[in-house]
């Protein structure tokens, strides 16, 4: 392992999450992988490694190192997304401590069920991710 942080979406909570990381670890590998050119460009002016690439192609996951990461946030939109992320993730990382974000409370049962260290159920508001 190698204190490599890699976040995956740069939406609202992936911000969040790359916000928290720079603030509490400051000297940390940190890099973004975002399908969004714009949020990778926005995620590089926020101080971290950023690639444009989907989360779910072994391509995309092998720039971004995902294979040698200690920790991997999966933040992207859209559930069944993040599954097949997670499971992506986890052929090429096995130990690798994996936090799963999702939408909708009923799926929090299949991201544990299938090796997501941590899931968390994003709360609702206002604003749109």
């Amino acid at each position: 392992m190698t204190d490599h942080i890699l976040v995956i979406g740069y939406g609202d909570t992936g911000r969040c999450a790359v916000n928290a990381v720079l603030a509490s670890q400051p000297d940390a590998r940190l890099t973004v992988l975002d399908k969004d050119f714009f949020a990778v460009a926005e995620a590089a002016a926020n101080g971290a490694d950023a690639v444009v690439g989907d989360g779910r192609d072994r391509c995309a996951l092998d720039e971004v190192a995902a294979g040698v990461a200690d920790r991997v946030v999966v933040a992207v939109p859209d559930d069944l997304n993040a599954f097949l992320i997670m499971k992506s993730i986890r052929r090429l990382n096995p130990e690798a401590v994996v936090v799963v974000i999702v939408r909708e409370p009923e799926n929090h049962s299949i991201f544990v069920s299938e090796e997501a260290v941590t899931v968390h159920v994003r709360q609702p508001d206002d604003r749109k991710t």
